[in-house]
């Protein structure tokens, strides 16, 4: 075999196959659930990753605890799947349960004993060894202080914390926890923020109930949001923003995609069978926003009577929002923000400096930070970053208004009494 000609490149090396995406930790394909003739759940799919706080949003009686109680083995589901660490609710529920850690909304606490007999005796009847683990669990709760108080004498917020520090005692997976701050005062809620933010980073995925957005907005990496039984939308949070841009910016040019066809009520997995197979099998990932889908039964992406129109936002939002003919079309109609802008040196000096610019609408100093409001996107946050360090002044911290989940949640739900 000759050798290579002088001079002549090196042969190329192959190239590395992409790293393949971790199975999701938590995984639900098309779950129905009825109450009598109420339908509760109409084929809810939706995908959780490892290490994610999932925030499942929607107002009372959306069915949070419903799927809830259907992922912690506690409701068996008529339609549908949930798999836990790869494991079926259904099939397996014991090992389910020590890979999870539930927390119900306004669980009860034995108040006539003190928090470390508290943990010990549910650390006993989790089998673990008690003295190593508590003291653990203790400290990772911030309740070594208290630990000989009786529980009787605690706010409802070091409950929670009790509460929280109970199902971490057999070191599960996964947290499923319905309603945390319910009833919580700021402080409180602040606490139990910061807590489940420490937990993500020891590696625990958290799936988190609440109708109370900004207790979501600062910690959750993905959310659904369930209306009237259905999941109306899911992914990250960022995504559905991006989604949701381009579905307005459709509209407004008169391009937004019609409603999808319904699928047909005879399609695999209709019906009340328990575990009726999927239409396409539980190993197909949902979509990063996920249409209104049929549920058992066949009502298509319409509700039926008695529950209203769909939103006009849904459809759109599972087509792309695609212009047809992919044809040029305008600048789309950008949204008007704020962001806060921390900078090196005088603040007053980077508010003179973005003053009057391109899309800047108001300019403010504030406790020493410079407040914008703009119109434009992301890119539009950039550019203000560029800007000031083109001009000698070092950024040192930038934070977007934290409105993005609340605006996401008005524009895709309805609003009616569920």
């Amino acid at each position: 075999m000759s050798a290579a000609p002088s001079g002549a490149p090196p042969p190329e090396a192959p190239l590395e196959a992409p790293a393949e995406r971790p199975p999701p930790t938590i995984r639900v394909r098309h779950l129905s659930h009825r109450f009598g003739s109420f339908e509760v759940l109409r084929d809810v799919t939706f995908d959780v990753g490892p290490g994610e706080i999932f925030g499942f949003i929607g107002p009372n009686g959306a069915g949070k605890t419903t799927t809830i109680r259907i992922m912690a083995t506690l409701l068996e589901p008529m339609a549908g799947r949930v798999e836990i660490d790869g494991v079926d609710v259904t099939i397996d529920p014991a090992a389910v349960r020590r890979s999870i850690g539930y927390m119900p909304d306004h669980a009860g606490v034995y108040d006539r004993i003190t928090v470390r007999e508290y943990l010990e005796f549910f650390a006993d009847a989790f089998r673990v060894p008690s003295l190593d683990v508590v003291d653990a669990v203790l400290e990772l709760t911030d309740l070594g202080k208290i630990q000989d108080r009786i529980v009787a004498t605690m706010s409802k917020g070091m409950k929670q914390r009790l509460q929280l520090g109970r199902i971490l005692l057999h070191d599960p997976k996964v947290l499923i926890l319905d309603e945390p701050a319910s009833d919580l005062d700021p402080r409180a809620r602040i606490e139990i923020r910061d807590l489940l933010l420490e937990l993500r980073s020891l590696g625990k995925t958290i799936f988190l109930s609440s109708h109370i957005l900004t207790e979501l907005s600062d910690v959750c990496t993905s959310i659904g949001i369930l209306e009237r039984g259905r999941l109306v939308v899911a992914g990250p949070i960022g995504e559905i923003a991006a989604r949701l841009e381009a579905v307005r910016a459709a509209q407004a040019r008169g391009h937004a995609p019609p409603h999808p066809a319904a699928p047909s009520p005879h399609a695999a997995g209709a019906g009340d069978g328990r575990h009726a197979p999927p239409p396409h099998g539980l190993e197909a990932p949902p979509p990063a926003v996920a249409p209104a889908a049929a549920p058992p039964g066949g009502h298509g992406p319409y509700p039926p009577a008695g529950h209203g129109p769909p939103h006009p936002s849904h459809a759109a939002l599972a087509a792309g929002a695609v212009p047809p003919g992919g044809h040029a079309a305008p600048p789309p109609q950008l949204p008007r923000r704020k962001v806060k802008v921390r900078v090196l040196g005088e603040p007053e000096a980077a508010a003179y400096l973005l003053g009057g610019g391109p899309g800047i609408l108001d300019v403010a100093v504030v406790a020493g930070a410079v407040h914008v409001a703009y119109v434009g996107n992301d890119v539009k946050i950039a550019e203000i970053v560029q800007h000031l360090v083109r001009n000698g002044i070092g950024v040192i911290g930038v934070e977007p208004e934290r409105n993005e989940l609340e605006r996401i949640f008005l524009e895709v739900t309805q609003g009616e009494v569920q």
